[in-house]
């Protein structure tokens, strides 16, 4: 992919689009195109922070340490996902892991050149504050799905936000999800006979199909109904 591709896909996002050409020429002029190969990893636990990111292309992984199950896959990011600010404008030490699942491309922010153009525009601020709120609303969606009793409505709630599901927006599909069952058991916190038998009878209902080391959910307007019927019932 060649950079002006890339930035592209940056502009069209879902967060970055919201805002006006002068704030995407701000920020796009300053990144620089990242290449990694299937399962490397692009940050680790404790890193220090220098660079925000956009994927562009491929899929990269979210793992968070959990004091009794070791290392879980919290979370999936597809093209248009923007993500490390919160350590990167802190200028904490990251709090997660990310690695791509498949050859990823992303766009690297560096924190000095926020920094510099935070200087030249005060305004910046608020943008990349609003970049901040956008993913806490994603990060609570996976906290709610958590407390959800019905195994059957959590494992398609889990489902739907490992999609791309937000609260208010739902991508229109396919959709592939790359964990595998077990994955998806422990970040669903089940166990994986359960998830066996749930994921079976959405693939006998159509909405879900299993590959290898993935779930492809086929219908999302029909998975979200499961969950919302059950919020109104």
């Amino acid at each position: 992919m060649q950079l002006e591709e890339a930035v592209a896909i940056a502009r069209n996002s879902r967060w970055l689009s919201q805002h006006d050409r002068r704030v995407q020429d701000q920020l796009c002029s300053r990144m620089r195109l990242v290449t990694l190969p299937k399962n490397r990893t692009l940050f680790d636990i404790e890193d220090s922070a220098s660079e925000i990111y956009c994927l562009v292309s491929g899929c990269a992984v979210i793992t968070v340490p959990h004091p009794v199950q070791g290392m879980l896959h919290a979370h999936v990011m597809f093209a248009g996902r923007w993500f490390g600010e919160p350590a990167a404008l802190g200028k904490r030490p990251r709090i997660m892991s990310v690695y791509a699942r498949r050859p990823t491309e992303l766009l690297a922010l560096s924190q000095q050149a926020i920094i510099d153009l935070l200087q030249a525009d005060p305004s910046l601020n608020w943008v990349l504050f609003n970049l901040m709120a956008w993913n806490v609303e994603e990060y609570l969606l996976h906290a709610v799905d958590l407390m959800i009793v019905d195994p059957r409505i959590r494992l398609c709630s889990r489902l739907l936000t490992f999609g791309g599901r937000l609260l208010n927006f739902l991508p229109s599909g396919p959709v592939s999800i790359p964990l595998t069952q077990e994955e998806l058991a422990a970040a669903s916190n089940m166990s994986r006979s359960t998830v066996f038998h749930l994921l079976g009878e959405l693939v006998q209902h159509g909405i879900c199909e299993l590959g290898y080391r993935e779930v492809r959910i086929l219908d999302m307007p029909r998975l979200a109904a499961i969950v919302e019927e059950a919020s109104t019932a």
